[in-house]
């Protein structure tokens, strides 16, 4: 249930970019400038996690050693996500783009059986698959529920 609230909390931060994504769009601004503010605004409460965590100097060594590889996730994340998603924000209206956007807590909770726990048994250590969980299945088909009447409103 706390994975699902979190994942509630993020979704009103993004649906209110979302908002915001389209609003500039109708002021006349580019769908590309708000995808690169987004991506920029997101930096500084990166590094205050990474600061409020103690992990300043490990991301740092860690940037240092494997530079290609975080150019070309940061790409990936920017280019296949963020991008498409103020596109998609630019194109229709921001709320439709925000409330489907609901669909990542059912996804997010879809994954978890492909996640394993370590459970100490008689035997030793095992990794068992882990479950979906009733209750956050429940409270996903609401969630679910509402994201088709908003589609279904404005079908065409």
């Amino acid at each position: 249930m706390k994975a699902i609230l979190i994942g509630i909390v993020s979704s009103l931060f993004f649906a209110v970019t979302f908002i915001l994504n389209r609003s500039m769009e109708l002021s006349g601004g580019s769908w590309l400038w708000s995808s690169s503010l987004r991506y920029f605004f997101m930096l500084p409460f990166l590094i205050g996690i990474v600061l409020i965590r103690g992990n300043m100097k490990e991301l740092l060594r860690e940037l240092k050693i494997n530079p290609i590889k975080w150019i070309l996730w940061s790409t990936i994340g920017f280019g296949l996500f963020y991008a498409p998603l103020t596109f998609a924000a630019a194109s229709g209206p921001g709320w439709l783009v925000a409330g489907t956007w609901q669909f990542v807590i059912i996804a997010g909770l879809l994954v978890v059986p492909f996640f394993y726990k370590t459970v100490e048994t008689e035997n030793g250590a095992q990794k068992i698959r882990e479950q979906i969980p009733s209750k956050g299945l429940i409270f996903s088909s609401i969630i679910f529920i509402g994201i088709i009447f908003n589609q279904l409103q404005e079908a065409d």
